[in-house]
């Protein structure tokens, strides 16, 4: 593909990603990056509609527009757009013409092809410069981008012959041959102004993946015919000089105005082809491995190389049904090895198919472009240590209104719905991912030293100061299911209001074994229903860090049973099961790893909010889970400032420590904690004495914890202190 071309495509892809997490299957920063190519090449689970959408709002085309050279060198580098113009055969002025009958390169007669009256191997496309000096930008509903450009071309001489040679327009006595030279300077205004509308299309025959095309382009029309617009949205027939090239004098004597109409015309269809084809790049889908493509459930595709054989990788996939080119994915697609991921602590085969793709839907107006994205998750095979489950169909979601929930001025928007995380959660526990079996080889501190204290039996079976070796089994009996809420914090309290998302598990049973006589023994089974607060901290400029909010009645309806080999009772066993369910945060914690926002078409993010939108009659929940942006200007630097931070270990007390902090640079400081590599807090003040209060299950158990700490200046959230590691423990 030319280089024009490459750089066209990508800045079309980039409107409809709007920085999602890479384009055609590629893959993202952070939580991505474990992700590899699905056998086959396609994910074939269930697609949600709107499971993600992405948002540009009129403000963010404003901040594009101001960059508009940028912009520009990314679809015409220096400016120039060159459009081939093809030999054609049309019919005018009742005879036969050929237009751009221009012969082989540096041919000046009929002998090597010029002006013979045909089209044939001997005539090469005549490269017409068009020299863009300007471009804006502005969303049209109600699914079109629609790009003004301001245009100067000089085409220098276009041949036109007519097929016969003894023309009736030469009274038969010889062909007509005459050149047509437009040159938009020669009247005013100096310029023209094209109007390139693209649209966003779904298609159905493949999964509602979105595509483009150009229906039009407005300015393109001769001026004083059907449907031109005033100048200069149109081109001056002023503009063209018409010279005879024979010895007919048809040429200069008639007005010609039919054949100049008929020149703009060529003109306009050779511009759209110019461009459409340089949108193939973000609408058609390369081959796969081995020359393969892709089917679906009511279309097959074959792999088609271009005619001039063109590069060994460069074969598109074509619909067989339609001749057409399937849509390339714009998104992520692949699978993730979760076995492998975390480290053995979950079934060795557990998989996961993911797909977020953009399509389903469009919609643009005045007030800016929304896309969706389809999505789906689907698990390798269901693992043992589950029952399988049907996935329950959810209804269908509209697109979010990000503004209508937006918490200020913004010009980008990213979401996901309530539903594509409670789908994923369903096929990971259904893959064994949520079946964790943690034992001292993953943590060195899992013996039976730790609940010597709590269990004071557990002494009496392994002997008097005897450590033997602990196995935690925490089996997902129901999958996980996810709801959005608020996610604003109390200005009073500084705790949600609602958390952003949380996580109802019910049913979660936990084993405790203990390794006695040469073999692991089970010494109790409890099951709990556990509901997990968990937010988003925006920190830097465009990284975003699941965080576990208030655990407090986090974990209900707690039963023990399967104890007799121990004393205790059962009250004393249940009191136990938040401290054993932190054994799994680690793990978890690595599954919801931090992410970043990668760039939008060159242009950096600086966050400014994570909230709920598309509140749900009736309740406080909302359908998705939006996060909100600014653009940074082109090419410019998003300048985070780092404090200092000092902290100071205190005793141990139960299930809290307290730290003293110290704030360096910082005038309004925050605070974040995390407890032996799980999920980091909510962000929260210290106290007035500079007491930070440490409040996790973990810490009841008796033996030294890491405590994690880093801070930022609330005036300005993204810049993030180094973290200070401290470690505190029982006296």
């Amino acid at each position: 593909m030319p280089r024009t071309a490459n750089r066209f495509a990508p800045m079309v892809a980039a409107f409809a990603v709007l920085a999602a997490c890479g384009q055609t299957g590629g893959g993202c920063s952070g939580g991505c990056a474990q992700l590899g190519p699905i056998p086959g090449g396609r994910f074939t689970g269930t697609r949600l509609d709107t499971a993600a959408a992405a948002r540009l709002s009129a403000d963010g085309f404003t901040v594009i527009n101001a960059y508009s050279p940028q912009l520009l060198d990314m679809i015409a580098p220096g400016g120039q757009l060159v459009v081939p113009l093809p030999c054609s055969i049309q019919s005018a002025l009742l005879e036969n013409l050929t237009i751009g009958d221009e012969g082989a390169l540096y041919c000046t007669a009929e002998s090597c092809g010029q002006l013979d009256g045909k089209c044939d191997t001997k005539d090469v496309a005549k490269p017409i410069v068009v020299n863009i000096t300007s471009l804006v930008l502005a969303p049209k509903g109600p699914d079109l981008i629609e790009a003004s450009l301001d245009i100067t071309l000089a085409t220098g001489k276009i041949m036109i012959s007519s097929v016969s040679r003894n023309s009736a327009l030469c009274l038969f006595s010889s062909p007509v041959k005459c050149s047509v030279d437009l040159d938009t300077a020669r009247t005013t205004p100096l310029n023209n102004e094209l109007k390139v509308n693209i649209r966003f299309i779904v298609d159905p025959r493949w999964d509602k993946v979105l595509s483009f095309e150009i229906p039009d382009i407005g300015g393109a029309k001769a001026c004083g015919t059907a449907g031109a617009l005033p100048k200069p949205a149109c081109i001056d027939a002023a503009d063209m000089l018409v010279a005879s090239e024979g010895s007919c004098g048809f040429c200069t004597l008639a007005n010609f105005n039919v054949v100049k109409t008929l020149i703009v015309d060529q003109l306009t269809k050779s511009l759209k082809d110019r461009l459409e084809t340089a949108l193939r790049g973000a609408n058609c889908r390369k081959c796969g491995a081995g020359d393969t493509c892709p089917t679906s459930a009511v279309a097959t595709s074959a792999c088609v190389f271009p005619a001039d054989g063109g590069s060994p990788d460069g074969g598109e996939c074509i619909d067989t049904g339609t001749s057409k080119c399937v849509p390339s994915l714009i998104g992520v697609e692949g699978r993730m090895a979760l076995g492998q991921a975390l480290g053995g602590v979950v079934p060795q085969g557990s998989g996961l198919d993911l797909s977020i793709a953009a399509g389903g839907a469009a919609t643009s107006s005045p007030a800016g472009l929304t896309v969706g994205f389809t999505g789906g998750a689907k698990e390798v095979a269901v693992a043992d240590c589950v029952k399988p489950l049907a996935a329950p169909l959810p209804p269908a979601l509209p697109l979010p209104d990000f503004d209508l929930d937006a918490p200020g001025p913004y010009d980008v928007g990213f979401s996901v719905s309530q539903q594509m995380l409670t789908e994923a959660f369903f096929h990971a526990q259904q893959s064994g991912a949520l079946c964790l079996e943690l034992g001292n080889e993953q943590m060195a501190q899992l013996d039976s030293a730790l609940l010597g204290t709590l269990l004071p039996s557990l002494n009496l079976l392994t002997g008097k100061n005897v450590s033997v070796p602990l196995r935690v089994v925490i089996r997902p009996v129901t999958p996980p299911r996810a709801t959005v809420g608020e996610g604003t914090l109390d200005p009073v309290t500084m705790k949600p209001k609602e958390p952003l998302i949380r996580f109802d598990w019910d049913g979660v049973e936990i084993d405790l074994y203990a390794r006695l006589e040469e073999r692991y023994v089970r010494l109790f089974t409890v099951s709990a229903d556990v509901k997990l607060p968990i937010g988003l901290s925006l920190t830097g400029c465009s990284d975003v860090t699941p965080v576990i909010g208030d655990l407090t009645g986090a974990i209900t309806n707690v039963k023990a049973k399967n104890s007799e080999i121990l004393a205790e009772q059962l009250t004393a066993l249940e009191t136990l099961v938040p401290s054993l369910l932190t054994f799994a945060e680690p793990t978890l914690a690595r599954g919801l790893q931090a992410f970043t926002v990668p760039e939008f078409g060159g242009w950096k993010i600086r966050l400014l909010a994570s909230k709920g939108v598309g509140l749900i009659s009736g309740t406080k929940s909302y359908n998705h889970l939006g996060i909100y942006a600014k653009l940074i200007p082109y090419n410019q630097s998003c300048v985070v400032m780092s404090p200092r931070l000092k902290v100071v270990p205190a005793l141990l007390q139960g299930s809290r420590a307290m730290l003293k902090v110290e704030a360096l640079d910082a005038a309004g400081p925050e605070y974040q904690y995390r407890v032996n590599g799980g999920f980091w807090s909510t962000w929260r003040p210290a106290g007035p004495d500079g007491l930070l209060e440490v409040n996790h299950p973990r810490l009841l158990l008796r033996a030294a914890h890491q405590v994690e700490v880093r801070m930022r200046d609330a005036r300005r959230p993204e810049g993030i202190s180094p973290v200070v590691a401290v470690t505190v423990a029982a006296p």
